[in-house]
């Protein structure tokens, strides 16, 4: 694998100084990985960092996010509250729940839109548009654009960095582009999209700046940009030092926290909104590499016995409503033109 030096992917400049070191303790690619932060404007990014060329060799053929059911929706999503939910709050009125009557129903109560409106946003589904289109940047093999398709969505098509995974989106009939998404963004016309969805991408790209100012160009005025991210001011991030699941090295390029979210999307966007996930696989999963690393803790101990049972799952529901959980999803608009 060959690395360079880069500058800072925010503000440009040269001077940064590095602030922990680690490894893939995922996938276990080997080698030392460095993370610095500019002394500049703050922003943490890897540095140096694999060169663009070397970036498709660092993805397994077992990345979760390029098999087959990635970014499939849960089935409650078709439960009758559910359905109710989305044809009165985000405008898809075409949808049958299949268990319509006139008896009284609990589950369509307004009381639970509030928890109904999270888990939607936490899994990046846009308010419908009519004949709208859609991009989703980081496909993957499909799963998401299989679950817009049943949701009603037509003209959607996806970006998709692996080969791999890009065919076997193709293989189902969506129009998938296969290479760097910081390239084939242009081959698309200007205010061409009502909607784009990228989920767990920007970290993975070389600059997410640059990335979302072009990004911005392709989608209407009013135009919906719903992505999710890992944040790194956040309580497992704090806990676990360079075993925090979110760094994911080598893949990671950059390490985002709110602050540099919100300025990512101050020039062309509006409407922000931050929902964060209730993921115990991230506490789990940082907890067991810290024990595997002779530096356990009596945390890691009890993170690594419980990590996914139902306490567990609960106390990872409350840390995210707190917003203290690293994985985020926001959706925004685009901004309309003056």
């Amino acid at each position: 694998m060959k690395f360079e030096q880069v500058d800072c992917p925010k503000c440009n400049s040269s001077f940064s100084h590095i602030v922990l070191a680690g490894k893939d303790y995922l996938h276990q690619i080997p080698g030392s990985y460095s993370v610095s932060e500019c002394d500049n404007c703050g922003l943490w990014f890897q540095n140096p960092r694999p060169t663009i060329d070397s970036l498709a060799a660092l993805y397994p053929d077992d990345y979760v996010p390029h098999l087959e059911a990635a970014g499939e929706c849960d089935p409650s999503a078709r439960r009758a509250g559910s359905i109710r939910y989305l044809q009165r709050s985000l405008g898809y009125h075409h949808l049958q729940n299949g268990q319509q009557s006139d008896r009284f129903d609990w589950r369509s109560l307004k009381l639970f839109d509030g928890f109904r409106r999270w888990n939607f946003a936490v899994s990046l589904l846009p308010s419908f548009v009519p004949g709208g289109r859609l991009l989703e940047i980081g496909c993957g093999s499909g799963g998401r654009l299989r679950t817009l398709k049943t949701f009603g969505w037509q003209n959607i098509c996806g970006i998709e960095m692996v080969p791999a995974a890009a065919e076997r989106a193709r293989v189902q009939g969506f129009p998938v582009q296969c290479g760097l998404a910081e390239e084939l963004l242009s081959s698309y016309s200007d205010e061409h999209f009502d909607v784009i969805v990228s989920s767990m991408v920007l970290e993975h790209l070389a600059n997410p700046f640059a990335f979302v100012r072009q990004l911005a160009a392709k989608l209407k005025p009013n135009g919906q940009f719903l992505f999710s991210t890992i944040c790194r001011d956040s309580l497992d991030a704090k806990m676990y030092g360079k075993y925090w699941a979110g760094f994911d090295f080598p893949r990671h390029l950059v390490y985002l926290a709110k602050r540099d979210l919100r300025d990512l999307l101050s020039e062309g966007f509006n409407r922000v909104e931050f929902f964060h996930h209730p993921e115990p696989i991230d506490f789990f999963r940082s907890s067991t590499w810290r024990r595997a690393d002779g530096r356990g803790r009596l945390v890691d101990a009890i993170i690594s016995k419980f990590g996914s049972s139902p306490p567990a799952s609960m106390l990872s529901n409350l840390l995210a409503r707190a917003g203290l959980t690293c994985r985020v999803s926001i959706q925004c608009r685009k901004s309309p033109v003056n």
